[in-house]
């Protein structure tokens, strides 16, 4: 466990709102990346993406200071249990993963990375005790280059030739002439709806 750890993971419980064992293992995973990246919580520089959209990316947050209302914290859904820290800068950065074979560290762990029952409230916690202090031959750490370049997106606003909302160039399609939004070009998240 690195200092500040336990701090991190109460305060991501209470955004999460409860304590989840993907919440420590998003406190211990970032943590190590920051001491392998050699910098702190909250670093200007700092950029971290979690590999799976569920209790991880809490842990990862409160963890590094990178969330995603600043623009610096990002999920990748591989539905994965893996994350990485890095610099936005340099875009070099420690990729840490929980080793498939992770479920032979504990009884708990088994029941919780292969799925074979629901754990009741206190084993939660016991797990979630377990995960902050994980040994390191449990996790893979990698450094890695990040190629995401939605990361450092810094272009100019322009208008959407359709729906004439604003929206960085980087994330358009079409020439010069006119620009298509991600969501009007067929890639949204949402369907509208007929208004009654």
């Amino acid at each position: 466990m690195e200092p500040g750890d336990r701090e991190a993971m109460e305060l991501a419980a209470r955004l999460h709102g409860h304590l989840a064992p993907g919440i420590a293992l998003g406190v211990r995973m970032a943590s190590l990346a920051l001491r392998k990246l050699g910098t702190k919580r909250g670093s200007r520089k700092l950029v971290a993406i979690s590999e799976t959209a569920r209790c991880l990316a809490d842990g990862m947050q409160a963890a590094t200071g990178a969330t995603l209302g600043h623009g610096n914290a990002f999920i990748e859904n591989y539905g994965k249990l893996a994350l990485t820290v890095g610099r936005s800068d340099t875009r070099h950065g420690y990729r840490v993963a929980l080793r498939s074979d992770a479920w032979r560290s504990s009884a708990l762990m088994k029941k919780w990375m292969l799925r074979e029952g629901r754990l009741s409230r206190e084993e939660e916690m016991a797990l979630a005790e377990e995960l902050l202090n994980l040994g390191e031959e449990w996790l893979e750490i990698k450094p890695v280059k990040i190629e995401l370049d939605v990361l450092f997106e810094n272009s100019n606003i322009v208008r959407c030739s359709s729906c004439g909302e604003n929206v960085p160039d980087s994330l358009c399609t079409g020439d010069g002439h006119s620009k298509i939004c991600r969501s009007c070009a067929g890639d949204a998240y949402y369907r509208p709806l007929e208004q009654p």
